[in-house]
């Protein structure tokens, strides 16, 4: 257990999941190609990359010599690292633990996950909400379907990870919801939802906001 906490703080950053999902398929990349993938600065990068070294995930190596000069330093997964993708739904269970010990109320959840939608959903600007919705909700487990009014999510992760409180990502998930709807121009914002994890079916009601609230 105390090496899966410690993969968990590794990668509970959004930065550091970037990183290594730019390393991911056995690619390798500098430290110049990691900070433009996460969008960050280099001298941000660099301390997020420190970590994931601490933790063992990834490691640096020597590039090969194209030219003249001292060789740069590249990055790729360790064998833990690659492991990841295996354990991950062991890492989403024991991160539902903490947040459910963590008390937080319904709202810090969903603000929570305003915060996730926010950075997933990538630059702001103006997007197509029924495509660009379904495609980042599928990265988390969901299938999503976006009508006028309402989005369905069904096939919901939520009684699988955490079994005993599967409210908890259920009010992650609208908060992430709310996070990309925000992020990508949308006019609308989640309004009362209606979830039913042991169908694994939940529905969530959007409403129009007016312009000076967006």
């Amino acid at each position: 257990m105390a090496d899966t906490n410690g993969a968990l703080q590794a990668v509970g950053h959004p930065v550091r999941l970037r990183v290594l999902q730019r390393l991911g398929n056995g690619d390798t990349a500098s430290v110049t190609e990691l900070a433009d993938s996460a969008g960050v600065h280099e001298n941000t990068v660099r301390a997020h990359v420190a970590v994931l070294e601490d933790a063992g995930l990834i490691v640096g190596e020597a590039r090969p010599v194209a030219g003249p000069g001292r060789p740069g330093i590249q990055y790729r997964l360790t064998p833990k690292g690659e492991r990841l993708d295996y354990d991950f739904l062991g890492l989403a269970e024991l991160l539902a633990a903490v947040v459910g010990r963590a008390g937080l109320p319904p709202e810090q959840l969903r603000e929570v996950g305003r915060e996730w939608g926010r950075y997933l959903a990538g630059r702001p600007g103006r997007y197509d909400v029924r495509k660009r919705v379904p495609e980042i909700l599928a990265g988390l487990g969901f299938s999503a379907t976006v009508s006028d009014d309402e989005v369905r999510l069904t096939g919901c992760p939520c009684p699988t990870i955490a079994p005993d409180r599967p409210e908890l990502i259920c009010e992650l998930a609208t908060g992430v919801l709310d996070g990309v709807l925000g992020a990508v121009g949308a006019s609308q914002r989640v309004g009362p939802a209606q979830h039913d994890p042991a169908r694994r079916d939940c529905s969530v009601t959007l409403v129009e906001i007016t312009a000076g609230h967006r």
